[in-house]
């Protein structure tokens, strides 16, 4: 929290309402659990980039929530984001429980069965294999090698 006005923001709006679950400071319950125990998972984007709690909620089938105006997602070349997660302005904070509400159970199984089909592109192994993160991110580099490099 301490290194976002979003962040702020959010918990300012959000922080007291028991049903959203937005907490600061440490969780009274493992890590993992939050993910598991959730339907939806909120990434804000802060001053770092930090892309790990978003493959964290994809690995244990929560919808990611990004709240960014502009977020460089991951594979966003190849997977669309629109149909596994939820992508809200950091302007749209005060509609963020009624958005979510909104989804219909539906559209969240949908969403919820397409981010099972993507969770294998964010899966490492120890030996690649096809489409997983390792394959993911060297065809990212390829798309870039012809990208002008930036003078220093």
């Amino acid at each position: 929290m301490q290194n976002s006005p979003i962040r702020k923001e959010l918990m300012a709006s959000w922080g007291n309402d028991s049903s959203m679950g937005i907490f600061s400071g440490n969780l009274s319950f493992p890590y993992e659990e939050g993910f598991r125990r959730s339907r939806y998972c909120l990434h804000v984007k802060g001053y770092e980039v930090n892309t790990a709690r978003v493959s964290d909620a994809i690995h244990y089938g929560c919808i990611p929530v990004l709240i960014s105006d502009y977020y460089d997602l991951p594979f966003a070349n190849v997977l669309d984001w629109n149909k596994f997660s939820v992508i809200i302005s950091p302007g749209d904070i005060a509609f963020l429980k009624n958005k979510l509400l909104s989804i219909s159970r539906k559209a969240y199984l949908n969403m919820y069965q397409n981010l099972c089909i993507v969770r294998r592109h964010f899966r490492w192994h120890t030996t690649p294999k096809s489409y997983d993160a390792f394959y993911m991110t060297a065809y990212q580099l390829w798309l870039r090698r012809g990208l002008p490099r930036l003078p220093y």
